[in-house]
């Protein structure tokens, strides 16, 4: 293929949270500026020389490892890490992965931490590491970008071998990334075998009465469950704490001194932990999609059913200008219709073969193709086969968006999502969830009741909320960037974190879909990438459109 000048299809387990929508970023490519070349060829031979590691990612005895001496800049507090401060990844090339029409020169290895930091001499935890060797010059080269897609539960790798094509940033850093314990090659959370994730995806978020509440709190305690027996030592070692100071652990394993970083979405809140608990590691870091962690679950919950309501009805009001929409006049009357089509699904779930469509599983497909505009046409589609009368298309659309297979089986990041959400102190009990449901009907009847049911789980191994604001006092500032009809993480969660994290500067897209970068606006993203490659920030708030 010919040069590309837009965003392109990441892999599909990048994209979307199956059929839960917290906090991914959502990206449906990599901004691809003009023609690249692939890697160099010095970075990409040494890969191919490399041997492969001989552990695995899973738990391990950590004292069959030699100690290797830790840097004097360690972890603050943290005893005993010599272990683990100081690895050299063994980096090898990865199966070729296409990007844009390209082969991504994608290099992987391992990297071993404490299962707990607080006992870190006994089992280990083998973390999944990416990398895409800068391509320019050495002498232009600027040191390492990691990279946090979101989630929580979406594996680093896709945004990595994406992100490592763009002719700006990729040309300049190796991009990097690990994935979180739990997620994708680094000890993959398991909870469910196909059944009882259909069940759980299909959990209806307007029940009835209380025998459907009882039910619906029954398949969560069963997944919640099983996440203890297949997910055994490693489920009260997820949360977000502890993957904040793996990312120092990684920081160190590259050689930086500090972290340059991209978050995205749930990858900025990632990115605030860690550079509340690491403050003298911290470089060039940009915050796309911001999270507040001055929400409680609660009120997280809230604020993005208003959100994709608020998406539903920018989506409605592009719809209803355009041919085989199934609404008509205003926004209003195409979230009432919406929730009456809704309302009829759950009290009549649709038979289709031996599969049943349901409300939960409708609400899914329809606040998923709302993170990019560029889904709108797809969206509009669904609805009008979905009204008319054929079902099926938006069945299939349910199961690509859940990485559902044909026989029933999933690979699927939902088990990574709950409970990285339960260690967290983020999850709603069930019916925590039915009573928020209720009450933000009133003011997000389409999609509310849904975005709310997505943050309910049974947790095996439940932390506290920490709900509190970032101690960003004395941190280097910050790019943050906010798209104000985002509809995962809301724009209003821009001024309260930059209150949090003073010095720091806003990048506003005013536009739609979620993560500002993500959405290839050109002053956006010439505004991050400006920023990334220079280290100065902008002298004002930016608002692009």
């Amino acid at each position: 293929m010919g040069c590309v000048n837009a965003f392109q299809a990441l892999v599909r387990g990048s994209s979307l949270v199956p059929a839960r929508r917290l906090l991914t970023a959502a990206l449906a490519g990599v901004l691809l500026a003009g023609c690249t070349s692939g890697g160099s060829s010095d970075d990409t031979a040494a890969a191919r020389d490399t041997p492969a590691p001989t552990s695995v990612p899973g738990t391990a005895d950590a004292t069959a490892a030699a100690p290797v001496p830790a840097p004097a800049g360690r972890a603050d507090g943290v005893p005993d890490l010599r272990g683990f401060y100081g690895q050299k990844p063994a980096w090898r090339t990865c199966p070729a992965q296409q990007t844009g029409g390209r082969q991504a020169v994608l290099q992987c290895a391992t990297l071993r931490v404490p299962l707990d930091y607080a006992a870190p001499d006994g089992k280990t935890v083998d973390l999944a590491v990416y990398r895409v060797p800068a391509r320019g010059p050495r002498t232009q080269r600027l040191g390492t970008l990691a990279v946090n897609p979101g989630g929580p539960g979406t594996s680093v790798r896709g945004t990595v071998a994406a992100l490592g094509q763009s002719a700006n940033l990729g040309a300049r850093y190796d991009i990097v990334g690990f994935d979180p314990r739990g997620v994708g090659g680094s000890a993959k959370a398991d909870c469910a075998d196909g059944p009882l994730m259909d069940r759980v995806q299909a959990i209806d978020p307007t029940p009835d009465d209380t025998a459907a509440l009882d039910e619906a709190a029954a398949v969560l305690a069963e997944f919640g469950r099983g996440c203890a027996e297949r997910m055994g030592d490693l489920l009260p070692h997820v949360g977000t704490t502890t993957a904040a100071d793996d990312m120092d652990v990684f920081r160190d394993a590259l050689g930086a001194d500090k972290l340059n970083y991209l978050g995205m979405s749930y990858g900025t809140y990632l990115g605030g932990i860690y550079a509340e608990r690491h403050p003298d590691r911290v470089g060039r870091f940009v915050l796309d999609g911001l999270v507040d962690p001055a929400l409680d679950r609660i009120a997280n919950a809230r604020e993005q059913a208003l959100g994709f309501e608020q998406a539903f009805r920018a989506f409605a009001a592009d719809c209803v200008t355009r041919g085989g929409c199934p609404f008509a006049g205003t926004p209003d009357d195409a979230v009432r219709s919406l929730r009456a089509r809704l309302d009829a699904i759950s009290a009549a779930p649709i038979a289709l073969g031996t599969r049943t469509l349901g409300e939960a599983m409708v609400s899914t497909v329809v606040s998923m193709r709302l993170y990019n505009p560029a889904q709108w046409p797809a969206l509009r589609q669904l609805l009008g086969s979905l009204y008319a009368g054929n079902p099926r298309p938006m069945l299939s659309a349910f199961d690509e968006t859940a990485d559902r297979a044909l026989d029933g089986t999933y690979d699927s990041n939902l088990p990574a999502y709950h409970e990285i959400n339960c260690a967290d102190g983020r999850a709603l009990s069930a019916a925590e969830a039915a009573a928020l449901a209720r009450e933000v009907a009133a003011s997000a009847p389409a999609l509310g009741p849904s975005t709310v049911w997505s943050w309910a789980a049974d947790c095996a191994a439940p932390g506290p909320d920490r709900a509190r604001p970032l101690d960003g006092a004395g941190l280097p500032g910050m790019l943050l960037v906010s798209t104000t009809r985002d509809p995962a993480t809301p724009h209003a969660a821009a001024a309260r974190v930059r209150r949090q994290l003073p010095g720091s500067v806003v990048v506003t897209y005013n536009g739609d879909g979620h993560v500002a970068y993500s959405q290839g606006n050109g002053c956006a993203v010439r505004a991050v990438e400006a920023f990334l490659l220079t280290g100065r920030l902008p002298a004002r708030d930016t608002t692009c459109s």
